[in-house]
């Protein structure tokens, strides 16, 4: 996609096919074995944390969520944006491997507002195609088999298959400290040198997700 003047920030970026657009967020939430109250309200507290530059809202529904989270399958995963409408409503849309009260509130910062990350319609930053460029695929099918048990399959999805820039709204800059792009040691990189990732939602990130689902304007009265 050609880059709108409205998105010159080194930056997230969103799918043009999967996120929102202008309307803004606003999903029905709903947890499938999360009987806990005070777990459900702290985990939709961190998924609305994108809210603060953004109109995004997520509540939660006694029905069942068009989001729909579990903890209890394999691993932290989200469908990205539009994608989760496809979604048979008896499965879930976000896993949550483990999350209880006891988590680190540290977790709850990276894991659980990089999934809404997904949610709204962000692709894994470290897919943009500088990043990838900067990773040796043998050491990171190596590494990443080794410290998560992925196939090498499942590392070149992961990892090292890059976003085509027409399929996304962004910059020719990727942010490598955004909350979507992963943290890639240096001993994986062709020149030694870690790609940082995020461990929270970071300046850059709230600014250009204002920008794709600007706050709305109460008209004056």
């Amino acid at each position: 996609a050609i880059v709108s003047p409205l998105f010159r920030l080194s930056a997230i970026a969103v799918v043009t096919s999967k996120y929102w657009h202008s309307g803004g967020v606003d999903l029905p939430v709903s947890f499938m074995d999360v009987t806990d109250p005070a777990l459900r309200a702290r985990i939709l507290q961190h998924m609305n944390a994108w809210g603060a530059s953004a109109n995004v809202v997520f509540r939660e529904t006694a029905g069942v969520g068009k989001v729909r989270i579990s903890t209890g399958l394999k691993g932290h995963w989200s469908y990205i944006g539009t994608d989760i409408l496809l979604i048979d409503p008896s499965k879930p849309t976000m896993n949550l491997q483990g999350f209880t009260m006891n988590t680190p509130d540290s977790e709850f910062h990276r894991v659980v507002r990089h999934e809404t990350g997904h949610t709204i319609g962000c692709p894994h930053e470290h897919m943009r195609q500088e990043l990838v460029a900067l990773i040796d695929p043998q050491k990171a099918i190596d590494y990443y088999g080794a410290t998560q048990g992925w196939t090498p399959d499942e590392v070149r999805q992961q990892v090292l298959t890059p976003i085509e820039q027409r399929q996304i709204i962004g910059t020719p800059q990727p942010d490598a400290n955004s909350i979507m792009c992963y943290q890639i040691p240096g001993a994986l990189t062709k020149n030694g040198l870690p790609i940082l990732g995020g461990a929270d939602i970071d300046p850059i990130d709230y600014a250009f997700i204002g920008k794709i689902y600007p706050k709305l304007v109460k008209a004056p009265v």
